[in-house]
């Protein structure tokens, strides 16, 4: 078990603190008791600056964990491998296909692993760990591979492809949450929440053997969630008696007024800057 657990947001759509930048991304920093991992890059353009501002120090990095393949997640990847020299990587195997984002008209637009950062992964070597399924990254924080898609409401998403032309819906089977097990409960942390916040904490709770969910950070990825949509969502959530929700990056600005009216003491502001303490 974590007794401490304090998350440290590097890069996010927003910035909460006088002097930090940002950029469309996510890029945070978990320090689990005397452990660290960076969970996602950002893009990579405030990653060094924010550090700078910050004045943290990525070294010394016991893992990096990349939460799928979108270049807003995995550019920073170049940065972080410079100032640190993390024990492993661990990243599913699709990161590194060939991602697009449909756009009107074709062809679509490139929003994949940017090419630096492929080569940086690819000097990683076997330090590289991958995450088809549920693996630890150190003792008490594991993340959760592919997560099945049982909620109908989030079983793909129509924007994403393979190719530059739509003919291939992209499965965004790379898309993959952090848990850590603190004293309190299970935290958990998405990048996006691709495969929908749903059917994440369902499986976290499956595989933790668990019902509840102490604290929820990170990109839900609602934004073009309908109303019901948000709805049928917030009392999902419900469900699993959430102590703290800190939504950021693609959640989007509906969603968190949606789950701010529903949990009003419950719903943290975070973004780029910022910090959570969970001890």
């Amino acid at each position: 078990m974590i007794e401490r657990l304090r998350i440290t947001a590097l890069a996010d759509n927003s910035t909460g603190a006088p002097g930090i930048l940002a950029e469309h991304g996510l890029s945070l920093l978990i320090e689990a008791g005397d452990r660290r991992i960076l969970f996602d890059t950002g893009q990579g353009k405030v990653l060094g600056d924010n550090l700078a501002a910050l004045q943290i120090a990525l070294d010394p990095l016991d893992a990096i964990v990349l939460s799928h393949g979108h270049y807003d997640h995995t550019g920073g990847l170049p940065i972080a491998l410079d100032q640190a020299c993390p024990k492993a990587v661990f990243v599913h195997p699709a990161a590194l296909e060939p991602k697009f984002a449909k756009q009107d008209p074709p062809p679509f637009r490139s929003i994949g692993i940017p090419a630096p950062s492929l080569e940086a992964l690819k000097a990683v070597g076997d330090r590289i760990v991958w995450t088809r399924s549920a693996t630890e990254v150190i003792p008490g924080v594991w993340c959760t591979g592919e997560i099945p898609r049982q909620d109908a409401g989030r079983r793909g998403d129509p924007v994403f492809y393979l190719d530059a032309d739509g003919r291939t819906p992209d499965p965004l089977a790379d898309d993959q949450a952090l848990v850590v097990e603190t004293t309190h409960g299970l935290a958990v942390v998405a990048g996006c929440a691709h495969a929908g916040v749903v059917n994440t904490l369902d499986l976290v709770c499956r595989l933790a053997g668990r019902g509840e969910i102490h604290a929820l950070v990170g990109g839900l990825h609602l934004g073009r969630a309908s109303q019901k949509q948000l709805e049928n969502t917030a009392s999902a959530l419900a469900l699993r008696r959430l102590e703290w929700i800190a939504p950021c990056h693609c959640t989007g600005m509906n969603a968190h007024a949606c789950l701010r009216a529903r949990f009003p003491a419950r719903v943290l502001d975070f973004s780029a800057g910022c910090n959570l303490v969970f001890e």
